[in-house]
């Protein structure tokens, strides 16, 4: 478990963005079926962790962050963090990659 300990936060943001994308991919019909919203919503959330802290108030994620006591909360919050990006970029995938029928 201490191999993985450093990747935790980004593969807790990608699961994030995978089920977000997922979800918004599939409201709007598009996202390029479920692989390629799965992997839209993975990369939002990798983005939206990265790129959160710099652009959101400090207070914001830390309260994100302390939903609940411990490193739980931290998970929490990165979770969240990164359903909101990979939601966003699967909302903005399922508009443009339509099907072709």
């Amino acid at each position: 478990m201490e191999a993985i300990q450093p990747y935790l936060p980004y593969i807790v943001q990608a699961l994030g963005g995978a089920v977000g994308g997922n979800i918004l991919g599939a409201l709007t019909r598009g996202g390029g079926g479920f692989l390629g919203r799965t992997v839209i919503g993975a990369i939002g959330g990798l983005a939206a962790g990265y790129g959160a802290p710099m652009v959101l108030p400090e207070n914001l994620m830390g309260s994100l962050n302390g939903l609940i006591e411990g490193e739980n909360g931290q998970r929490l919050g990165e979770l969240i963090v990164g359903a909101a990006g990979g939601g966003v970029l699967g909302l903005v995938g399922g508009l443009l990659i339509r099907p072709r029928n």
